[in-house]
């Protein structure tokens, strides 16, 4: 199961989502809604309603529909408070306080330290597509993995307990490549993804027969 950051989550709203990252969240069994993933599309829907308040409002429709849906929620106890503590108090992630901190007019605090601190105290990897500031983070406080489901990629690859998200996030991408290809006519694309373009020592061969099968279905 993946946590979900704002990226993530507001794409499904948009008028026209990211494809194959629609595809990638269709085939998720479950996931995990963050409350700062909520703050910052409260914030938004609160900034949007100054000059578009129709589109605040539909923005707001579309977060309750959500809310309402099912979804893991991580409970924000003693254990995340610790681990934003400390996060906190490190000199390095001290741009992370802010969005735009070299931006004195940009007083909107940054979300990302909070993520990562749920992440850490539930063990769930993060699933973004601004993956350059986990991997940052990271660094210093390591986190369970952090994957960007647009690009199929593990910027931060998971812990050998979350093999099994590993290797469920690579049959997906293949999946969708082999639906992207097929419908473009390339084929050969994701024949190629087969020979170990991606990922060739982290695929178990199990998996590689389950994606030749998929392949030739």
């Amino acid at each position: 199961m993946f946590l979900l950051d704002t990226s993530i989550l507001s794409n499904a709203q948009k008028p026209k989502p990211l494809a194959r990252l629609q595809t990638w969240f269709r085939r998720q069994t479950n996931v995990a809604i963050p409350f700062p993933a909520i703050l910052e599309i409260e914030q938004g829907i609160v900034s949007v309603r100054k000059n578009k308040p129709e589109k605040a409002d539909e923005i707001s429709q579309w977060l309750q529909e959500v809310l309402e849906s099912k979804f893991e929620y991580p409970e924000i106890g003693s254990k995340v408070a610790r681990i934003l503590a400390e996060m906190y108090c490190c000199g390095p992630l001290k741009n992370f306080w802010y969005v735009e901190p070299k931006n004195k007019k940009e007083t909107r605090p940054s979300q990302d330290l909070f993520f990562a601190a749920i992440s850490i105290a539930h063990d769930l990897p993060i699933a973004t597509m601004n993956e350059k500031d986990f991997v940052f983070i990271d660094r210093y406080f390591p986190l369970p993995g952090v994957y960007n489901p647009q690009l199929g990629i593990w910027a931060v690859p998971p812990l050998c307990r979350h093999r099994e998200d590993m290797i469920e996030a690579e049959l997906i991408l293949l999946d969708t490549i082999f639906e992207e290809a097929h419908d473009s006519g390339m084929k050969e694309a994701a024949a190629n993804y087969l020979k170990g373009a991606y990922y060739p020592d982290l695929i178990p061969s199990r998996d590689r027969h389950e994606q030749e099968r998929l392949l030739h279905a």
